[in-house]
């Protein structure tokens, strides 16, 4: 995609909306989180206090301080010239804290949103570069916002999966105790 296609109102405005769900759904995981397992890893991936430090990791050490440089610096940006958030994760092992990490993420995604808010609509007709190809500021900004859902979503997942083995448990336990009582 090139500059030559016009960011809209419409799009810019989506674009906001899209990017404040990230500050929702973090304040909105602060009242369930504590019910689930968070810093258990499934075998094939992450943690759930994991997914969220990348989030937050991501938005607060790659996009914005990209978006940043691209918005100020006349050239094009050049992608290639910076490491992605994931190459650059490391996640603190004796991190515990999910509260800590979700205020993080809305007090970033708060600056993030006031940057996104300051940047003119032209401006995100800007070009980011990756390699051969060349992005709208304004899709390079979508990226981050996909990626966010693709990784809010296996959260939801993994809560889904703990809160129903959470229940298959506890009807378990009731058959379990129902038999009790019958046989005494």
């Amino acid at each position: 995609m090139t500059s030559d296609q016009e960011v809209t109102q419409e799009q810019y405005e989506e674009l906001l909306e899209d990017a404040k769900y990230l500050q929702d759904e973090a304040e909105a995981l602060m009242y369930i989180i504590d019910e689930v397992p968070y810093t258990e890893a499934p075998s094939d991936g992450m943690s759930i206090i994991q997914m969220l430090a990348l989030i937050d990791h991501a938005q607060k050490n790659y996009y914005r301080p990209l978006i940043e440089k691209s918005f100020s610096n006349p050239r094009s940006l050049q992608l290639n010239n910076f490491e992605s958030y994931d190459e650059t994760f490391e996640f603190p092992e004796d991190e515990k804290d999910v509260q800590k990490i979700l205020r993080k993420i809305s007090k970033h995604r708060a600056a993030v949103l006031n940057l996104f808010e300051k940047i003119p609509l032209i401006d995100w007709e800007r070009e980011v570069k990756s390699g051969h190809q060349s992005i709208r500021l304004f899709d390079f900004a979508n990226k981050m916002v996909r990626d966010e859902r693709k990784i809010l979503k296996e959260i939801a997942d993994l809560v889904l999966i703990y809160q129903n083995n959470k229940q298959a448990n506890r009807q378990v336990d009731a058959k379990a105790r129902q038999r009790h009582n019958i046989e005494e």
